[in-house]
């Protein structure tokens, strides 16, 4: 009885929210765990085939609502919390969307975006049969202090699911290392393709040896702590990829082709400013192989899949305006790149939060290379930073080397986004952190001038 009445609030609950103008991705499924603290182990007892985590820093969303359209495509049913909420209770609240009153639900699959801090308390409650990693950055030291303490946890956690198969990145040694430390059975992917994702320039973290403390020796980097790497003193080094990742750029193309066993294949085309996503896609399309879909399959699924809010998301109010959530250094790191690219006339808003799902310590603002953005600064005409740390950003950016005439600090979002579209240039970027990104999107989608606007794979 507890779990019906827990469904039934939540339901009502995530509806009223919903009309309210919010996502409701949250709050359903925490009410639901107060009342029936078990409701996510109950949930998970009823997925008939596999159950897929998605865990990592960067890339959970994209990467995890990629695995969707792919087993979609392949004709089964799926739950996903595909707006990210990631906690125990977006996952819950995912399971509640797709019950019925009574709390059952039909689902051949679950495919679920985990936080990484919160793997050990999700797989106290679900029996994962796949659990697929991305990347580790330092990321919110608040919650999750250095990455070696989050690699601990992890390890931690796995031991409740010996069972579980991991799918890991090949090119982070972090992840790499962790796959070295547990006797699960381990698949990896990885791009065998050298080529320059433009942070040649850029401070690397976390390449030190987890296993003897040595430096690690780089023949190629990606960005990040990515790329292929030895130990030279106690010979610890990227293993050679299941899943095969080669790329070739063309004129307007950038070409993925993806090599798993017995001659699966599968090609896809990227723009050629795209660079991040490659890993989030390369991922999803290990999965779909692992789940024994065909290329095909796995190609027409990969064609029917769409971004979520934030996610390189673009409009058009009087110029194409782009949003992207970054969280972190590499995050913002790697949408900086995109904007870099960009030869446009263009204002650059940036709005920091420091609410707990952003991180209450934003001493990260200084290990992100925002002097990315002086490379290019003859075409920015204006800087507009936004959010509750605001002026943190604004010290951050006047410390970075920019005209402060060029600045603009705004009080709200939505003066943020007035500036923006009143401000002469041919386009905009909005590079947000995660709590200022629904708010920032709406007040967008509300002045919109293109419904043809669409979004591309991001690093989120």
């Amino acid at each position: 009885m507890r779990r019906i009445i827990a469904i039934v609030i939540a339901k009502i609950v995530i509806t009223l929210a919903k009309l309210m103008g919010h996502g409701g991705s949250n709050i359903g499924g925490e009410l639901a765990l107060r009342i029936c603290p078990d409701i996510l182990a109950w949930f998970g007892s009823q997925v008939k085939e596999k159950i897929i985590l998605v865990t990592g820093t960067n890339g959970k969303t994209c990467t995890n609502n990629m695995i969707y359209s792919i087993i979609r495509q392949s004709g089964h049913t799926c739950v996903c919390n595909k707006l990210g909420a990631n906690l125990d209770s977006g996952l819950i609240s995912a399971f509640i969307n797709s019950s019925n009153l009574t709390g059952r639900i039909d689902a051949d699959y679950a495919s679920l975006e985990v936080d990484e801090a919160s793997l050990t308390k999700v797989m106290a409650q679900l029996k994962p049969n796949i659990i697929v990693f991305t990347n580790l950055f330092r990321d919110q030291l608040d919650r999750y202090s250095e990455i070696d303490a989050i690699l601990d946890k992890i390890k931690a956690s796995l031991e409740k699911a010996q069972d579980a198969v991991l799918l890991i990145n090949s090119d982070e040694p972090s992840l790499v290392s962790l796959g070295c430390s547990v006797a699960h059975t381990k698949y990896y992917y990885g791009i065998e393709t050298q080529i320059d994702m433009g942070s040649m320039d850029l401070a690397k973290d976390n390449v030190f040896c987890k296993l003897c403390g040595e430096r690690l020796d780089y023949a190629h980097y990606f960005y990040g702590q990515l790329g292929h790497y030895t130990c030279t003193k106690c010979h610890f080094n990227r293993p050679i990829p299941d899943f095969k990742a080669f790329l070739q750029d063309f004129e307007h193309k950038r070409e993925l082709t993806v090599i798993g066993s017995n001659g699966f294949k599968v090609v896809r085309d990227f723009n050629t400013n795209d660079t991040y996503s490659i890993y989030n896609t390369l991922a999803a399309i290990s999965v779909g192989a692992l789940l024994g879909n065909t290329a095909e399959i796995v190609e027409r699924g990969l064609e029917n899949y769409r971004p979520q809010v934030g996610r390189m998301e673009r409009f058009y109010i009087g110029k194409p305006i782009t949003l992207n959530l970054a969280k972190n250094p590499v995050g913002f790191n790697e949408s900086m790149k995109i904007v870099r690219q960009d030869m446009r006339s263009k204002v650059v808003a940036i709005g920091v939060n420091d609410l707990p799902q952003d991180g209450r310590d934003v001493s990260w603002l200084w290990d992100t290379n925002f002097e990315i953005l002086l490379e290019i600064d003859d075409t920015i005409v204006n800087y507009t930073v936004f959010g509750r740390r605001r002026y943190d950003m604004a010290l951050r950016l006047k410390y970075a080397g920019i005209d402060e005439s060029k600045l603009t600090i705004s009080e709200t979002n939505e003066d943020a986004i007035d500036n923006v579209v009143n401000t002469r240039s041919d386009a905009a970027y909005i590079l947000l952190n995660y709590s200022l990104l629904f708010e920032t999107q709406k007040i967008l989608k509300g002045r919109n001038e293109d419904v043809k606007t669409d979004s591309v794979p991001s690093v989120s």
